[in-house]
């Protein structure tokens, strides 16, 4: 019985210890998918959990690939679209609304679109 109690013990400690570490990993970033709200083509971009992103417009994928968190520096990792990288945006969420500016590097960002795309632009949460 003892053993039976102090296996339990560990399960519920380890439980709590792994689920403390997989909340440090979100930091807050959130997921899902925000759209442009000034844009008539519907464009957007989707955070999924496991640390990758899809930007669309129109229903159509522009480009793809990996992000970072470092705390309020959202950073691109990869892209498919030959941009350079790592390429870091400071963020703020507020809930709803997910607003990107330009950090020192990403004004000198040589990927137009992408730095037009983060570039003081508000996009909210709709998924």
């Amino acid at each position: 019985m003892k053993k039976t109690l102090w296996f339990v013990i560990a399960l519920m400690l380890g439980s709590l210890i792994l689920s403390a570490c997989g909340s440090s990993k979100a930091t807050g970033f959130p997921t899902g998918k925000f759209v442009n709200p000034n844009s008539d083509i519907g464009a957007g971009i989707e955070f999924k959990e496991d640390g990758t992103f899809r930007a669309f417009n129109s229903g159509y994928t522009l480009a793809r690939g990996t992000y970072s968190i470092d705390g309020d520096l959202y950073i691109e990792e990869s892209n498919n679209g030959n941009c350079p990288v790592p390429m870091k945006y400071k963020y703020s969420f507020d809930g709803t609304n997910l607003k990107f500016e330009l950090t020192d590097q990403s004004r000198n960002d040589s990927c137009g679109e992408r730095k037009m795309g983060f570039d003081g632009v508000t996009y909210v949460l709709s998924e």
